[in-house]
């Protein structure tokens, strides 16, 4: 009995021993590097306020940032997708270094964090003024920026390094045997969100309309108050366009710019059909600035009618059901007819015609 208990007691012994060495093993190596360099998380405290990803292989690059009226906004003009931008942010606050880079692999790390990386730059708000409960001068401060290479060959940490640092570490998302590398790109469709419009009327600076082929029917549209307006030739609101206009239907046109979004971004076999279908000019631009100064630009382009469409309507020469939209001139994207009718709008839409007299 004494003899079994002895050899538990050693293999106890020798245990613990063990994990005291990988303990004081791990530590060594964390301390020879400053806690900043292995730090790439954001506390959850800090309201994250923009986002920036520049890839260094391709130039491309993403700002995603929050508006004055907490929405995501990618690259100032277009809305962000919220689900991604949410992901991203839990992401950010959950990452976890696994172990720094060892010194064999350093240099072909640094290699390919150079050639095929993403520089992440990321944003919070801060005061330059903070006690306690008293903060003034509010301004963005750069809270984190490090380089984001690809996944390791066990797939379940990710190559990073600060830019402030030389050493790259293998960093993980707790709790997932997958990692990161998929969710910092600057590919700015993976953001996108197919809202085009979504604001208020309180909001709308004004509302440019340039309707081709009749420069008659092109306007620009500007609220006053919540019922009052003014309809101008140009932007430069130089030159009054006399007009009775039908206050009802200005209002609700207006109050139009609620979840307008497009059907879908084109793939490679959208594109071809797009190149095929597709009038070489616009038939109407239009033009939204809010009073944040943000400025949004569509333009809608018919689509020749398909096969399927001519074959039950004869005479029809566009597809009454579908257009495509360019958004700030990026790409291409099929919309619903349905969803944009209601701003697509020319000027001769609001006036105020006289009632046809009666026939008695």
């Amino acid at each position: 009995m004494r003899k079994r208990n002895a050899k538990l007691f050693f293999l106890l012994s020798l245990s613990l021993f063990l994990v005291g060495m990988i303990l004081y093993w791990q530590s060594g190596i964390y301390s020879t590097f400053r806690v900043e360099d292995r730090d790439f998380s954001v506390d959850k405290d800090l309201e994250i306020t923009r986002i920036e990803m520049e890839s260094l292989s391709e130039g491309k690059k993403i700002v995603l940032h929050k508006d004055k009226q907490e929405k995501w906004r990618l690259d100032s003009s277009l809305f962000a997708n919220d689900l991604a931008v949410r992901e991203l942010i839990v992401l950010l606050e959950r990452l976890s270094v696994r172990q720094p880079v060892s010194i064999a692999n350093r240099n072909q790390v640094e290699e390919m964090l150079s050639a095929t990386g993403v520089l992440v730059d990321v944003f919070v708000a801060a005061h330059r003024v903070n006690f306690g409960n008293f903060r003034l001068f509010p301004y963005e401060r750069r809270f984190q920026s490090f380089i984001v290479g690809p996944d390791a060959p066990e797939g379940e940490s990710t190559f990073m390094r600060k830019t402030s640092s030389d050493q790259a570490f293998r960093v993980t998302r707790p709790g997932y045997k997958k990692g990161v590398s998929e969710l910092f790109t600057a590919e700015k469709r993976v953001w996108r969100d197919p809202v085009v419009f979504d604001v208020n009327h309180e909001s709308i600076h004004f509302v440019d309309v340039s309707v081709y082929g009749n420069e008659e029917e092109s306007f620009v549209l500007k609220p006053l108050n919540d019922q009052d307006f003014q309809f101008f030739r140009d932007e430069d609101k130089e030159k009054v366009i006399a007009i009775e206009a039908d206050t009802t239907r200005v209002l609700r046109f207006l109050s139009s710019f609620r979840d307008i979004h497009y059907e879908r971004l084109l793939d490679e076999e959208d594109e071809k059909i797009r190149k095929e279908l597709m009038f070489e000019q616009p038939f109407m631009e239009i033009s939204v600035k809010t009073k944040d100064g943000m400025q949004t630009n569509i333009k809608a382009f018919a689509r020749h009618a398909t096969d399927e469409i001519l074959s039950i309507a004869e005479g029809v020469s566009q597809d009454p059901n579908r257009l495509y939209v360019q958004v700030n001139e990026g790409e291409y994207a099929l919309a619903q007819y349905y969803v944009f009718s209601r701003i697509l709008r020319p000027l001769s839409f609001f006036e105020n015609k006289p009632a046809e007299p009666s026939s008695d």
